[in-house]
């Protein structure tokens, strides 16, 4: 079978501090804090694979989901890499029902000052060329962009105002 290959980049600035978004995203398993009730991937739940440990690399956690929705009930997310000093983290999506395939991820913040920060998810990934790639590409945008982005930055301003909501 032949395929396409795909790249996804989005970068945005977030009024909350590069240790803080961090913090969150480093969280590998804690997705469910900080998705938005609007997320275009409708999770129900996450949990780690049996076995894996946070804080022992690869760690790969189940993303469940609304198979109402059109979507497959599970797929795995595997964090390879989390380098707390560069802020950056590098994990891999196996293949997911649809097509997408060799997905290699990797999301950085930089330390703006003033409690700023900017953040960037970039991704490389593969699918059928009976797919479209434009709608895979479109898709993982608004991932980046409004659940992982806008979604820890929410989630951050949330716990800043209530914080014994935070439950880190």
């Amino acid at each position: 079978m032949d395929y396409k290959r795909g790249s996804v980049c989005v970068t945005a600035d977030v009024d909350v501090s590069a240790d803080e978004f961090w913090e969150v995203l480093r969280d590998w398993p804690a997705v469910m804090k900080w998705t938005p009730a609007d997320s275009p991937a409708p999770l129900v739940d996450v949990t780690l694979r049996d076995g894996d440990d946070v804080d022992v690399l690869p760690c790969t956690r189940i993303m469940h989901f609304d198979r109402s929705k059109g979507f497959p009930p599970t797929f795995e997310e595997t964090l390879l890499c989390a380098h707390i000093q560069a802020r950056r983290i590098i994990y891999v999506l196996k293949d997911v029902p649809g097509g997408l395939t060799n997905y290699m991820a990797t999301t950085f913040i930089d330390d703006l000052g003033d409690g700023k920060a900017r953040v960037t998810c970039d991704s490389k990934f593969d699918v059928p060329m009976s797919a479209s790639l434009e709608e895979a590409e479109d898709f993982l945008q608004k991932i980046y962009e409004r659940s992982v982005i806008r979604g820890i930055e929410r989630a951050i301003q949330r716990w800043r105002v209530s914080p014994t909501s935070k439950t880190y």
